[in-house]
């Protein structure tokens, strides 16, 4: 399945990642360009005009998933960007948020490991405990837990391990590992069946988010590899919205549904 992070179909003015003034649109706009599903998100700064914090919100969602055939499908937690995983606080937090998306049958829960919740020696002990919980929570309720980092295949199998839990996966963006190591296949390779989400973006040499296309990223060589994993898992665009932001959508839709049948469908 192929997505597209919400608020990427909206004017954002010069932010790339904005929440959407009018959110429910994004629906009837996702399902016209041919996306599958819409990846929602929680911001670093909790925002309680998102919908999916409330009751009324939360049912409208249900209901325009169902008349655009748009899926409810993922959610990337920003706010632990903010605020540090290992904390009991922030842990009491993630749990209600997990029981609110269990309303929402969401299927993938997203941490991205950054900012105040990237891993250092002095905190692991306590970030793999909460992570080990909070994976559990996930499984019971039918929730795969994403990580998202620039950890090594290697750390994340020494994390995997701590956490001791079988529902405990990596995402893996594009744009980011490009980044870091000018071959990312290799990596693609070792982490093997632990990929279960793949985030989809286009980095220059400045390290710089643009549009699909003009960056460093050689997607045909990504899905190569994703295809000797024998990758089953989704994927979502969280690209540059470029000049015409629905006619960009709708290339990058194209574009990636193609590498997806080229590679993956058998």
């Amino acid at each position: 399945m192929l997505g597209i992070v919400q608020g990427r179909l909206s004017y954002s003015g010069k932010k790339l990642q904005l929440f959407p003034k009018y959110p429910y649109k994004e629906f009837k706009l996702a399902s016209n360009l041919g996306y599958d599903f819409i990846e929602f998100f929680g911001e670093k700064i909790k925002n309680y005009k998102n919908p999916v914090w409330s009751n009324s919100g939360r049912k409208k969602y249900i209901q325009l998933s169902k008349i655009n055939r748009i899926k409810i499908f993922s959610f990337c937690d920003n706010y632990i960007i903010n605020h540090h995983i290992h904390s009991s606080q922030t842990l009491h937090e993630i749990i209600k948020t997990i029981d609110l998306l269990e309303k929402l049958n969401i299927k993938k829960y997203i941490l991205p490991l950054y900012g105040k919740s990237e891993i250092n020696q002095k905190n692991e002990k306590k970030v793999f405990k909460n992570l080990s919980i909070i994976s559990k929570i996930c499984k019971k309720k039918k929730i795969e837990l994403l990580l998202e980092n620039n950890m090594s295949p290697e750390n994340f199998n020494k994390l995997k391990k701590e956490v001791n839990s079988n529902n405990c996966f990596f995402l893996f963006d594009t744009g980011n590992r490009i980044s870091l190591d000018e071959n990312p296949i290799k990596d693609i390779l070792k982490f093997g069946n632990n990929l279960k989400h793949i985030h989809l973006k286009d980095k220059n040499i400045y390290n710089k988010n643009v549009i699909i296309g003009d960056g460093i990223v050689n997607f045909d060589s990504i899905f190569g590899a994703l295809k000797k994993i024998n990758y089953k898992g989704s994927f979502t665009i969280e690209s540059q919205r470029g000049k015409n932001i629905q006619d960009q959508a709708k290339k990058n839709c194209i574009y990636f549904k193609g590498l997806i049948k080229k590679y993956l469908k058998k």
